[in-house]
C-alpha cells in the first residue's frame, strides 16, 4: 500500500508549512481512542475515523491525528484498485469540528498509525508539514486526486 502520509507532504508541505514544539494537548472533547462517523462522500457512508494521536502546537493549535476506515478511495497503486484505510492524517481542531462528526465508540484499539506519525512529526518539526484545514471528506478527495496523478 502507498503511504499515504508521504503523499500528503509532497503535495502540502510548502502550503502547510510551520513550525513549532510539541505540548501536551489541553482539554478537549476529542480523545485519542475515540471513534466517530463525519459527513462522507457518497458512497463511504460507512466510513469512521479513528483519533490515534493529539499534539497541542502553540501557532496551529490542536491537531487531531486521524486514521480512516471505510474508504472506497481509487488507488492504481493498490492491488484491487483502491483503498480502505489510511492510517495517519493530521487535521486542524476547526477542521474537524467542520467534518460533521458523530461519536460512535468512546474507546477503540488503535490502528498501525506510528511510522505515519514519526514521517509527518519530523517533516513538521524541520517546517516542511502542517495539518489540514479542510474537512475530512474534502481531505480525502485530495488525497484521491494526488494518488490517481
Amino acid at each position: 500500500m502507498i503511504n499515504c502520509t508521504m503523499i500528503f507532504l509532497l503535495l502540502f508541505a510548502s502550503l502547510f508549512g510551520q513550525d513549532g514544539k510539541q505540548k501536551e494537548p489541553a482539554d478537549s472533547k476529542y480523545k485519542v481512542g475515540q471513534q466517530w462517523s463525519y459527513s462522507a462522500r457518497p458512497g463511504e457512508e460507512k466510513s469512521y475515523l479513528i483519533i490515534v494521536k493529539i499534539d497541542n502546537d502553540p501557532k496551529l493549535g490542536r491537531i487531531i491525528h486521524i486514521a480512516l476506515r471505510g474508504l472506497k478511495m481509487k488507488n492504481p497503486h493498490s492491488p484491487d484498485g483502491f483503498s480502505e484505510d489510511v492510517n495517519h492524517m493530521p487535521f486542524l481542531e476547526a477542521a474537524i469540528e467542520k467534518s460533521g462528526l458523530k461519536l460512535l465508540k468512546e474507546k477503540v484499539d488503535l490502528p498501525d498509525f506510528e511510522e505515519g506519525y514519526q514521517i509527518w512529526r519530523k517533516a513538521f518539526d524541520a517546517g516542511d508539514a502542517g495539518a489540514y484545514s479542510i474537512t475530512v471528506s474534502e481531505a480525502v478527495v485530495v488525497m484521491e486526486t494526488a494518488l490517481n496523478r
